[in-house]
């Protein structure tokens, strides 16, 4: 008996071992192929934090990981947004930006699973009509490139006229950085979202910050450079002492929100010059000497750039928080500090040259003298840095209180390249819009694309009493040509700040 059961198990043995080898030859003819990864539980949420009804979010898992290719399919023409969020992972939560309003939206993602397998869907999502805030009219379209624009109370516009993005700021001025969305609140504090308008963090200011001014840097490890007021701050303003506004820059961590830095812009330059404005004149109850309204941050030396419309552009120094240079009609830089009593500044004023160099006459040094290929701007917004020694200005212009000072009525976007060693100044772009601005507005200068963007938040409607649009232009670098334009009507007065090219999606 015991016999044969071995020779059973024997038996049993052999026939296993012709069996293994017998599918192991039948799998090298003939391969398996790898499962195939499986989409589940998948769901879509329009407008899921109820501040973007020009968004969705949409969530799955798959059986095996895999990255993602979302399309939102144009419209009438237009092209389609296309992005890949390469991350191979099995949860995926894919946020939908760039949808039409009042439409049924196309939306198609390709899911591609790491052994090289594909699976696609699509999608149609339907958004309500939104309740516009501004009336945008497309007046020229010389060009085939696609471009998008970020207005600064969070609407993104395309150049068909549409809008793809209707942020709800609730009042508040919108900035579009690294992919966030910074909400400011002139008294409160500063709000980060993500671009779907989920809430990721809140900042208050810190104690005796009493206003924010509208201007917003941001440095690469993300710190936010804020301008605006301290409270109880007052400087010698024509042998008085008066309380000052606007002339304080600070920075802000990024993750803490914690203050890290503070510049007093009247101990580094002259609260009392007057070449610009009166020095008794009075905006907001306090002494707007400065009136800072944009910050900028230069990687290259590790500087801040600061547009103080009353003042000119200021380069500081960030390790030191000294000044470096200051951009304007050299007049009225006799002295700085609160006191008056600080060092004179005039050899920090940067010299005016020609296409060769040359510096120009010591008349046209204090902006006494104009010609075609220089004009000093009077009334400094948006000064930004371009990379490589280049800056951008929009001037707002207008009256100022010189008569010797050249200005011009007309708003003008110039873009200058300053020598560091030489401590010179020379124009290399500049543009006429052709009408008046009295507030906001900026320049993006994009040598890499040949052109510059140029944004008139607030010209005057020759047509209407009481009515003022904006005015959006991009223009070709070199023959200045308008290879876009349109307007932005809000009703009444505008307040769209600034606006900007925009990306959906940026690179990761």
């Amino acid at each position: 008996m015991k016999k044969k059961y071995k020779l059973f198990l024997i038996a049993l043995c052999v026939y296993g071992a012709t069996f293994v080898a017998s599918v192991t030859a039948l799998t090298y003819f003939f391969p398996v192929q790898k499962q195939t990864g499986f989409i589940q539980n998948f769901v879509t949420t329009v407008n899921p934090y109820k501040l973007n009804p020009l968004s969705a979010l949409i969530t799955f898992n798959t059986t095996q990981p895999a990255n993602v290719t979302i399309r939102i399919h144009g419209r009438d023409g237009a092209s389609d947004i296309v992005h890949t969020f390469s991350e191979f992972k099995t949860v995926h939560n894919i946020p939908v930006l760039g949808l039409y309003p009042d439409y049924k939206n196309l939306v198609s993602l390709t899911v591609r699973f790491e052994n090289g397998s594909t699976k696609t869907k699509d999608v149609h999502i339907e958004t309500s009509k939104t309740n516009k805030t501004a009336l945008v009219s497309v007046l020229k379209k010389n060009d085939t490139k696609t471009r998008y624009y970020f207005l600064y109370d969070g609407l993104v516009i395309d150049e068909q006229g549409w809008f793809r993005f209707n942020f709800n700021a609730k009042g508040r001025i919108l900035y579009w950085m690294k992919n966030e969305l910074i909400a400011e609140s002139r008294t409160g504090g500063i709000t980060r979202y993500s671009m779907l308008g989920e809430e990721l963090q809140y900042y208050k200011f810190p104690e005796g910050f009493v206003s924010f001014t509208h201007g917003i840097g941001q440095k690469p490890n993300g710190n936010l450079l804020v301008s605006g007021s301290f409270s109880g701050t007052t400087a010698i303003i024509n042998g008085k002492e008066e309380k000052t506004h606007r002339d304080f820059v600070i920075e802000l961590d990024y993750n803490t929100g914690e203050m890290v830095n503070k510049i007093d812009l009247a101990e580094i330059l002259n609260p009392n010059r007057s070449v610009i404005v009166p020095a008794d004149q009075k905006d907001y109850g306090a002494n707007d000497w400065c009136h800072v309204n944009a910050v900028d941050y230069d990687a290259s030396d590790e500087s801040i750039i600061v547009s103080c419309r009353h003042t000119g552009m200021v380069k500081i120094d960030e390790k030191t928080n000294k000044l470096v240079w200051v951009f304007g009609p050299n007049k009225g830089y006799d002295r700085s500090g609160r006191d008056g009593k600080g060092p004179a500044i005039s050899d920090k004023v940067l010299v005016a040259v020609d296409k060769d160099d040359k510096p120009y006459s010591p008349l046209f040094q204090k902006g006494e003298e104009a010609n075609d290929s220089f004009k000093w701007p009077t009334k400094t917004h948006h000064a930004a840095v371009v990379g490589n020694g280049i800056f951008s200005i929009f001037d707002n212009s207008g009256p100022i209180y010189d008569p010797k000072v050249i200005s011009s009525v007309n708003a003008n976007a110039s873009v200058f390249f300053v020598n560091e060693q030489k401590k010179t100044v020379k124009q290399i772009w500049k543009q006429d819009l052709g009408v008046q601005s009295f507030s906001a507005s900026s320049v993006f200068y994009r040598p890499d694309q040949g052109e510059v963007l140029v944004y008139v938040s607030d010209a005057p409607d020759k047509n209407q009493i009481g009515i003022s649009y904006g005015l959006l232009t991009r223009f070709d670098l070199d023959s200045h040509d308008i290879l876009f334009q349109a307007s932005v009507y809000r009703g009444g007065e505008t307040w769209y700040y600034r606006a900007e090219d925009f990306s959906f999606y940026p690179n990761e």
